[in-house]
């Protein structure tokens, strides 16, 4: 077949073939993030949406019962005495007539007179019987009848207190259910509208209720609807959520409701069509579609033009890869091409130049870190070192002091073994710490009560790996610099392992004396700068720093510093994500 045989064609098969599957991918992958990612995102606003405005509900109940709360503080309500209290309340009702449909004086056996000079007894009522219940200060009635004009109110009853404190009456406040629903009106989610569900989850709407058919629903304990009862005591439990519900003829509704705070129970929702939902991210989706399959269509139109121009030069550039990919880096370049092939040619060759360099680069890094690893390992078999501390092993035996020259034995073993570690690069922080302490230990048997040190550090980074023989030389060098014999105080090194953010501090501070402002600055600088041993820092500081940079970047290192008085030297190594044990 052509398309075997020509390179053109095999570009045409396989973009044909690829951009369709990647288009199918992408249509599936943008449907799923719609699933998973929109959808969710849309339930949680309308939520938001629904909470936001239940709490302004319940802001509004606030503020009725603040005004309440105020009238009950007046001296004509705390003296309880009608002959005060009734003229007081009829201007009260004519001052607040657009927020109360009446109010009224209640007594402790709930004989009320209403502002409309009637009187009836609410001792029987649920909000009575609840407000002499509650510790509460006030209290919220389900829906009920106006005696005055059949229309639906709510109650807010609150408490009367004597200047005494003592408990003497109450206030009644009646406000038209309207007044409170009409609230939640400006809530339009899709074709939905608001709703309030009371305690007895009883609905109501101010524009009559266009979702009778189902919304009746959660009046009824259906035993073939468990949707609809779950939804109902989710209701009645104050929770808020986003359920989806069935109508009666089988259409999926989605019910958004939130608890009104200050109320007993009631709740705000709205219910909206599921299809109206997703209706646009359908559309989009089809757009996507059309659009994609337009583009498709286009690329192939265009890479039939194209690949012509495009075969021979990349045919061109892929023999000089497989020259490269033999090892070969040393090839010419001749193209005075001035387009995008030409660029991808020019880049090609600078590549190659950017390998030639770094090739350079890590043999010349790697053979400094071989070098500086090895030069650490002579440092450590010191003959003066090993020589005092096989005499101070000789003395202890001498002195029949067995324990101390076992213990001076397992030191130098340790010393050495971890030293070596078998080849090993990296260590776990544990066995590093081990080794310096091993290391104070023999000079400790050596210098006895003029050596001192402490060594502490966070158990969570014990088995964290890091470069070996990092602590060592910076110990000697506290040693070298800082230790005086017989010196009336003996010299104190104290060395603190712990976690900064994503980096691992171990802070080797001695008690020597501090090292002068000059001289800190010099080591600093000459950090900063990689000069060599000599210049201004030590082999041991040198080789150290080299090291951990080599292995992690400029970042790291060593660093100086001056801390009350006293020397300290700070490693900040990066805190390997892998443990030891995953290395191994």
């Amino acid at each position: 077949m052509l398309w075997k045989k020509s390179f053109r064609g095999k570009i045409l098969l396989y973009f044909g073939v690829v951009t369709t599957l990647l288009f199918a991918i992408g249509i599936f992958l943008i449907q799923s993030q719609i699933a998973n990612t929109n959808i969710p995102l849309t339930k949680d606003l309308n939520q938001q949406l629904v909470t936001v405005k239940a709490e302004e509900l319940g802001g509004w109940i606030s503020k009725r019962v603040a005004e309440l709360r105020i009238l009950t503080e007046t001296a004509e309500l705390s003296s309880m005495n009608k002959n005060q209290y009734q003229p007081f309340m009829r201007r009260m009702d004519k001052l607040h007539k657009s927020d109360y449909e009446s109010f009224a004086i209640v007594d402790l056996e709930g004989c009320a007179w209403v502002t409309n000079d009637t009187y009836i007894d609410i001792s029987e009522r649920p909000y009575f019987q609840e407000i002499q219940q509650t510790k509460k200060n006030y209290a919220v009635s389900d829906p009920i009848l106006s005696h005055s004009n059949q229309a639906p109110i709510i109650v807010i009853i609150h408490k009367i207190f004597s200047e005494e404190g003592d408990l003497v009456g109450y206030i009644n406040g009646a406000i038209y259910l309207e007044n409170f629903s009409t609230i939640a009106e400006d809530i339009r989610i899709y074709d939905g509208k608001a709703w309030l569900v009371d305690s007895k989850s009883n609905l109501f709407t101010t524009e009559g209720n266009p979702h009778e058919e189902w919304l009746n629903l959660l009046n009824l304990k259906s035993l073939d609807n468990s949707e609809v009862d779950f939804l109902k005591e989710d209701i009645a439990k104050e929770n808020k959520g986003v359920r989806e519900i069935k109508t009666p003829d089988g259409r999926k509704r989605m019910v958004v409701y939130a608890p009104i705070p200050q109320t007993n129970g009631w709740a705000l929702g709205i219910d909206y069509s599921k299809s109206l939902m997703t209706e646009d991210t359908d559309k989009l989706i089809y757009t996507v579609f059309l659009l994609g399959a337009a583009i498709l269509l286009m690329l192939f139109f265009t890479s039939l033009i194209l690949s012509k121009t495009i075969t021979v030069p990349i045919i061109g550039l892929q023999r000089k890869m497989e020259v490269v990919e033999t090892g070969n880096l040393n090839l010419s370049y001749s193209s005075n091409r001035e387009d995008e092939i030409g660029q991808l040619e020019r880049s090609f060759h600078r590549m190659i130049k950017k390998i030639k360099r770094l090739n350079y680069l890590f043999e010349k890094e790697q053979k400094e870190k071989r070098e500086a690893e090895l030069k650490i390992l002579h440092a450590q078999v010191q003959p003066h070192f090993l020589y005092n501390t096989i005499d101070s092993i000789r003395w202890s035996v001498l002195e029949k002091e067995t324990q101390q020259s076992v213990e001076l034995l397992e030191a130098l073993s340790t010393f050495y073994r971890i030293g070596l570690s078998q080849g090993e690069e990296r260590i776990t922080l544990e066995k590093e710490l081990d080794h310096i302490e091993s290391y104070l230990q023999l000079l400790k048997a050596r210098y006895e009560e003029e050596l001192d040190y402490t060594i502490c550090y966070d158990e969570t980074l014990l088995q964290k790996s890091v470069l070996k023989l990092i602590l060592q030389p910076i110990v000697e060098n506290s040693l070298i610099h800082g230790f005086r014999k017989k010196s009336k105080n003996p010299f104190f090194i104290n060395i603190k392992a712990e976690k900064s953010e994503k980096d691992l501090i171990i802070i080797v501070e001695d008690s020597g004396d501090a090292i002068s402002t000059d001289k800190l600055r010099e080591i600093q600088e000459c950090l900063k700068r990689e000069s060599k041993p000599g210049e201004g820092v030590g082999f041991g500081l040198y080789s150290t720093n080299k090291r951990i940079q080599l292995a992690f970047g400029v970042t790291y290192g060593l660093s100086f510093e001056r801390i009350e008085g006293k020397t300290a030297v700070a490693i900040k190594h990066p805190i390997l994500q892998e443990s030891w044990e995953a290395e191994k």
